[in-house]
């Protein structure tokens, strides 16, 4: 190797340890300042706390705490803030830190910071003025739900939220239409900030609900009362029933189902002709409604959806007659009489998976009672298509048992092994 290349390989090592030394000092000093400065705000906002809310209880006037204003920024303004929003989390103090925010100048600081080009800058601004419940900012908030940019979107309406004001509350369902159509706002989001402003928004809701023309928008604000199970917005829901869109429909039956439990059977009534809506998922809903508000006038109109076309329907419908027909077993002994085997296979699959099947066997004892021969019926027909399992099951767990005896009837040995 010659000279000038060792110089070279030695100058390169040399540069090397002095970038990694670099480095190492520059970490080092940015991590003493950076402790340095934290001793000095957790100094100062333990000091600030004992005087401001000493100040509080003694009743000072909003005007004697121009003490604590500080330039923006600094160390002081800082350790300032946090011991704000200490005081939101306090409920002796909690009406008082609103106030001294915009006293100190806090609220004017971030909405201006909220006509930053930087993103983070002003999605964190928004964030801050949602957090000190500043009303005042709605009207300024609101101007940022027009943006194209997704961030700024979301973290503003959950801003708005947190204020909770009428006029917040407002703005945001003003806003749903345009939010949906420009996808800027994932829905779970919206629902989330719609969700945060609680069931006093009903009211709100409803009309923004009957205002919408937007089918989506309206469906996704039933969505939104549902989760409140709200029975105030029931006579909205029940409006809907009647839209042109299926989601609406489907949207306003999953709402009546959440809050719909102390409806009068006329009420719950309207329900039943969506059972035969031309659309499947309305049908699935409808069953699903009939069965968890227990109600089955008209068994029949559930033994057709037992029958229906989509899968979904029928595994609903018999579900739903489990749930609310007086004589579930009655119901399925009529439908299992169908000569469609994949209609009858399905029933018996959801007998099953609900552990109906289970009721069946135990409404064998004692024999000889109308009860316990439409259950061997229905489980004698579940055995010929192939779902015995729970027959043999319990036979061979209770070998001497009446029930096993009468179970016996049905499951004769040559198909023991053809069940699933």
């Amino acid at each position: 190797m010659s000279g000038d290349l060792k110089l070279l390989l030695v100058l390169l090592i040399v540069f090397l340890v002095v970038v990694i030394l670099t480095i190492i000092m520059v970490t080092v000093v940015r991590r003493t300042v950076a402790l340095r400065r934290y001793r000095i705000l957790d100094k100062r906002r333990k000091e600030f706390d004992g005087k401001i809310r000493g100040m509080l209880d003694r009743g000072e006037k909003p005007e004697a705490f121009s003490i604590f204003s500080f330039p923006h920024r600094s160390l002081e303004w800082q350790a300032v803030e946090s011991v704000l929003f200490s005081l939101l989390e306090d409920k002796k103090y909690e009406a008082h830190a609103p106030v001294l925010f915009d006293r100190l100048g806090y609220r004017v600081y971030y909405e201006k910071m909220l006509t930053r080009r930087n993103v983070i800058e002003k999605s964190s601004a928004a964030d801050k003025l949602g957090r000190m419940h500043c009303e005042a900012s709605v009207g300024k908030l609101v101007l940022l739900l027009e943006e194209e940019n997704p961030e700024v979107a979301s973290v503003t309406m959950r801003a708005l939220s947190k204020i909770g004001s009428t006029a917040a509350l407002k703005a945001v369902l003003y806003q749903v239409p345009g939010l949906y159509s420009r996808l800027l706002v994932t829905r779970k989001s919206i629902a989330q900030a719609l969700l945060n402003f609680g069931p006093k928004a009903v009211p709100e809701m409803v009309q923004a609900g009957e205002r919408y023309g937007d089918p989506v928008a309206k469906a996704f604000i039933l969505q939104v009362l549902k989760e409140l199970k709200s029975v105030e917005a029931l006579p909205f829901a029940f409006k809907c029933l009647k839209h042109s869109a299926p989601e609406v429909r489907s949207k306003a039956l999953t709402m009546i189902a959440s809050a719909g439990g102390d409806l009068s059977p006329e009420e719950k009534d309207k329900i039943l002709p969506l059972l035969d809506d031309p659309v499947w998922f309305v049908r699935l809903q409808a069953a699903r409604t009939v069965g968890l508000l227990r109600h089955c006038p008209t068994p029949s109109l559930l033994e057709k959806r037992m029958l229906d076309e989509k899968w979904q329907v029928r595994n609903a419908a018999v579900a739903a007659v489990i749930m609310a027909a007086s004589d579930p077993v009655e119901v399925f002994l009529e439908t299992l009489s169908s000569k469609d085997r994949y209609a009858k296979e399905s029933i018996c699959e959801e007998i099953q998976k609900t552990g109906f099947v289970y009721q069946l066997i135990e409404n064998l004892d004692p024999p000889g009672t109308p009860s316990c021969e439409k259950s061997l019926k229905v489980l004698g027909i579940m055995a010929s298509l192939g779902y015995g399992t729970p027959v043999l099951e319990y036979m061979k767990n209770n070998p001497d048992s009446v029930i096993a005896r009468e179970l016996a009837t049905i499951m004769p040995a040559d198909r023991k092994g053809a069940v699933r």
